[in-house]
């Protein structure tokens, strides 16, 4: 436990030291709970409704602490913690309490608090681990209307704070709901690295032809809405005395007693997976805003330059205009020279308010698509030149609406692009080339000592 308290510690510092200086300039914001770095690993549950989330905690805490059935028992989160005795407090107790790390719940608005519980329990498992069980996925998209505050942003806030998330699925809908899709499109994008899919109930398949049946259309609808190139692995597992099927047919359940054993490991091991997850965002968090540095400091060079070509013509246009009531001064009429000093006026006049114009169009055309791809493809032009990197293209995804955002909030006539920026960003690259891969390499030798304490003098140091 002291060994992760510091990686937290140091994942802390670089967050502070190095990320946000950087987020600040480019008017964002770093996606990271810091308040939440030294409280307990939490796993989220969830799944469609009537799949068994509930019924799955309970076991693991070994009691009733949340009611089951098939219909919808709930449409709110309920987080479960240890406590000297079985209590339960509302929503707003919970982001208002000074000693939760859930303050920045609070942004989801007071219908989600209305439906926000956390439950106490004396359970041995909760000692070490926070659970969060979630309201069923539905067939309606979730919006703020179907359930009246905006689901999605719910279940990414809980997920962003997750070591685990445990996604469930059962026979009778196996990954057909509209929500599902949904969170697993959008809401659930850059946190695959802890998900595990679960199907669950498996004990009411009467044969295995329905058993294969039912695991086939889960892994077409999964491959048709998680962006893998492979189907990711299924945990077919089920709770033993839950509706155990009957008949001479049924499928024996060895083989799903050992996934349902695989599954409450992964559980049991969420505090080690909370050290690597540590890691594994600041990783994330550092390339995603590295990209949008990037493209920014390109977008703000590529204004530059075009402003200079715009006020080197309107510079030219002052320099004759000046020239030409110069040699008017010269005219025998003063009628000439008032025409000539009207027409250099107009010019000069014209050349600021063209330039102006065509500087602001510029900007606007910046923040659209083609702009920003032309931005990200200039930053990037030698990375892409020999090989078509799909894993930029990728996070380039990602990086888009948050570029997009940084020319709107500050316009690309401010975007940072001085000496300083440019330093920070290489400092930025530093984290990624060489204090994660160090931050690694330390989580390393803090389970080699946990698990054979004698061979910590041979660990190498790798420093």
């Amino acid at each position: 436990m002291d060994e992760l308290l510091k990686l937290e510690r140091e994942v802390q510092a670089v967050y502070e030291e190095t990320l946000r200086p950087v987020a600040r300039r480019l008017a964002c914001d770093v996606p990271v709970r810091l308040q939440d770095a030294a409280s307990q690993p939490m796993v989220l549950f969830l799944g469609n409704h009537s799949s068994g989330k509930s019924s799955y905690i309970n076991t693991l805490v070994g009691a009733e602490v949340q009611k089951t059935g098939l219909a919808p028992t709930d449409d709110g989160f309920t987080l479960l913690t240890w406590g000297e005795k079985a209590d339960e407090f509302d929503g707003q107790t919970v982001v208002s309490h000074p000693e939760l790390p859930y303050q920045q719940l609070q942004q989801l608005g007071p219908v989600f608090l209305s439906r926000l519980r956390l439950k106490t329990h004396p359970s041995e498992l909760l000692k070490a681990i926070r659970l969060v069980d979630s309201p069923g996925m539905i067939d309606a998209a979730g919006t703020d209307g179907s359930r009246g505050y905006d689901f999605a942003a719910a279940v990414r806030s809980f997920a962003e704070m997750a070591d685990l998330i445990l996604f469930f699925f059962d026979p009778d809908k196996p990954g057909t709901t509209g929500e599902t899709v949904s969170i697993f499109t959008g809401t659930l994008v850059g946190l695959e690295h802890k998900l595990l899919i679960v199907m669950n109930k498996v004990d009411l398949f009467s044969n295995i032809r329905d058993f294969a049946r039912t695991t086939g259309t889960l892994c077409w609808n999964l491959s048709r809405t998680m962006k893998t190139k492979d189907v990711p692995h299924i945990f077919n597992t089920y709770l033993p005395g839950h509706g155990r099927a009957t008949g001479d047919g049924m499928i024996p359940l060895r083989d799903f007693d050992a996934s349902r054993e695989e599954v409450i490991a992964e559980i049991k091991r969420a505090p080690t997976r909370r050290a690597d997850n540590l890691v594994s965002d600041l990783l994330v968090n550092a390339r995603l805003l590295a990209m949008q540095g990037r493209v920014c400091l390109m977008a703000a060079r590529r204004y530059r330059a075009w402003a200079l070509r715009i006020w080197g013509g309107a510079f030219l246009v002052w320099v004759v205009a000046a020239g030409a009531v110069g040699l008017a001064l010269n005219a025998e009429r003063w009628t000439t020279l008032g025409i000539v000093t009207a027409v250099a006026l107009l010019a000069s006049a014209g050349a600021w308010w063209g330039g102006k114009l065509l500087l602001r169009r510029w900007e606007a055309q910046a923040r659209g698509v083609d702009g920003l791809e032309a931005s990200f493809a200039a930053a990037y032009r030698r990375e892409l030149t020999w090989h078509d990197r799909a894993d930029l293209r990728a996070l380039w995804e990602r990086v888009r609406p948050k570029a997009r955002k940084s020319l709107e909030l500050l316009g690309a006539h401010r975007l940072p692009a001085g000496r300083s920026f440019r330093k920070q960003l290489r400092r930025l690259d530093d984290v990624v080339d060489k204090a994660i891969p160090k931050l690694r390499r330390g989580l390393a030798r803090a389970r080699i000592r946990a698990t054979n304490p004698g061979s910590a003098t041979a660990a190498p140091s790798g420093d």
